[in-house]
């Protein structure tokens, strides 16, 4: 045996050793920083099990929205901007009812958390921001007693909601369950913001309401008092009651759809108005808060199902011959991206829902995209370079349904894991479902030119820390988008097709 072939044998081991330690070292270094799909407290609570219970009214009502804060003076202490760790929601039952089409623009909320105690403590802590709180009633799970001596408070530092006793002591013991719920109201928005309002005119030239959801990254605490940080997963059965002339979609396909009086309306003497409907869904997989969405309309959708999983483009009546193309387009990125990665889509169904106001091009909601009309329902004649744009949005919104969703950051300092491989994936499956455009060089002009140009030098990390609002916000810039795309473009070629694929997909799966 030549001295050559000894080496290449000698070699072979060694290169199979390398590609393994690279797969190892992709999902050592991705998985440290996100939260999976499954966790201890990713527990599934039976939709069918009753949750109502009785409810009873505190002492008072606190405006979470309002700047008097109910805390003591004297009592006050600084807080960080992160939720402690002392509890966890394993399941929200979340009941929504809206009026918009009597021009009414409050909602009601009836929230339902069930919670794991990990940690004694004296508090339970929420997020809650603008919104009136009118009751709250706490069950320990294990005996279904009540706890009489609570009290709430709210701390506009970090938007806090503060369950706690009346006199100070440790009253939420580790390894104990308990049952929160929560009576609230609050206003519908106007900015494209937690829950929010939007009108358009028909056929007739009427005025129809539309209302929507924008939670990313930190409107939840809009809608409904939750644990609103990325890493509390839980499962959500949510209800939405609103006029028997609209219909209400949500995250999960509808459970049921039962009739409800609205009996403001009825001492009114609305009799037609009065007529209201429950939809509920099924619940959700584990996800974060800022992925729940839900759309109440008069909205048409034209649908096809593949592989089990039915797709629907959502557009007022007007529009409805434009969504063909994007459904299409829709149906092959979900198989295309299904093979690619390895990793099936989770859910029975994936929504498009083409709105007039939509906060940016459009929304990654698990199992409902939202987008801005034009970037989903387009006429046939419309200009090719604006058709290639909307397809990369798209498929860059549904790469989001694992990046971010199956698989989501622990906190908004990674924010780039979302944003960059969702930029690269809507690029790259374009690129091979449309081989004849080389999306791929436009990919060179559009991201890795913008990425790195000085005109668009931010001096910062990729993975930066953040706290507030404002600067957990401004994370969603060139940097998460497109230098982390292009980062990954380059971990990509550095491992080679077959390393690359094989450690993505055990990170998904993780």
């Amino acid at each position: 045996m030549s001295e050559t072939i000894i080496r290449k044998c000698a070699l072979k081991p060694c290169f199979l050793y390398r590609n393994k330690l690279h797969v190892l070292l992709l999902v050592l270094v991705l998985f440290h920083i996100s939260v999976g799909n499954a966790t201890e407290r990713d527990i599934v609570v039976d939709p069918e099990n009753p949750r109502s219970f009785t409810t009873t009214t505190p002492p008072t009502s606190v405006d979470v929205g309002a700047a008097t804060n109910h805390t003591d003076a004297a009592k006050k202490i600084t807080r960080s901007l992160r939720l402690p760790n002392t509890t966890f929601p394993l399941h929200y039952h979340l009941h929504i009812t809206t009026r918009i089409h009597r021009e009414i623009f409050e909602f009601t909320g009836n929230m339902t958390i069930d919670i794991d105690i990990r940690e004694t403590t004296n508090e339970i802590v929420l997020h809650a921001k603008n919104i009136t709180v009118t009751a709250v009633t706490m069950l320990e799970l294990h005996t279904n007693e009540k706890l009489l001596d609570l009290t709430y408070t709210y701390e506009k530092h970090g938007s806090y909601l503060i369950i706690h006793p009346i006199e100070n002591y440790a009253a939420f013991e580790e390894g104990q369950r308990y049952r929160l719920e929560i009576l609230y109201k609050g206003l519908l928005r106007e900015d494209s913001f937690g829950i929010y309002w939007m009108t358009y005119s028909d056929d007739k030239n009427a005025t129809v309401y539309v209302t929507a959801t924008q939670f990313e990254p930190t409107s939840a605490r809009l809608a409904f008092p939750c644990y609103d940080e990325p890493s509390f997963k839980a499962n959500f059965t949510i209800s939405l009651t609103h006029s028997n002339k609209y219909t209400a979609i949500s995250n999960m396909m509808v459970r049921q759809t039962e009739p409800s009086i609205d009996a403001n309306a009825a001492l009114d003497g609305n009799s037609v108005d009065a007529t209201m409907v429950t939809t509920t869904f099924h619940t959700t997989p584990p996800m974060s808060t800022y992925l729940v969405a839900f759309v109440i309309s008069n909205f048409v959708y034209i649908s096809e199902e593949y592989r089990g999983v039915q797709q629907r483009i959502f557009t007022s009546p007007r529009l409805a011959d434009r969504g063909r193309k994007a459904l299409k387009n829709a149906v092959r990125t979900v198989a295309m991206l299904e093979d690619f990665l390895g990793v099936d889509y989770p859910l029975a169904k994936l929504d498009h829902v083409a709105l007039k106001n939509n906060f940016g091009a459009a929304m990654e909601n698990w199992g409902l995209i939202t987008y801005k009309e034009d970037n989903l329902a387009k006429p046939d004649d419309a200009d090719m370079h604006k058709n290639l744009k909307d397809v990369i949005t798209q498929n860059h919104e549904i790469a989001h349904q694992w990046f971010g969703n199956l698989v989501s950051p622990q906190w908004w300092t990674y924010a780039w894991l979302n944003e960059g491989f969702a930029t690269y994936f809507g690029y790259l499956v374009t690129d091979l479902l449309y081989p004849e455009y080389k999306i791929m060089d436009f990919f060179l002009i559009d991201s890795a030119e913008r990425a790195y140009s000085y005109n668009y030098m931010t001096v910062r990390p990729m993975t930066y820390y953040v706290e507030n609002e404002t600067a957990i916000l401004s994370t969603f810039d060139i940097i998460s988008y497109h230098r982390a795309a292009c980062v990954i473009k380059m971990f990509h070629h550095a491992f080679n097709q077959k390393t690359f694929v094989h450690g993505i997909s055990q990170y998904l799966r993780k």
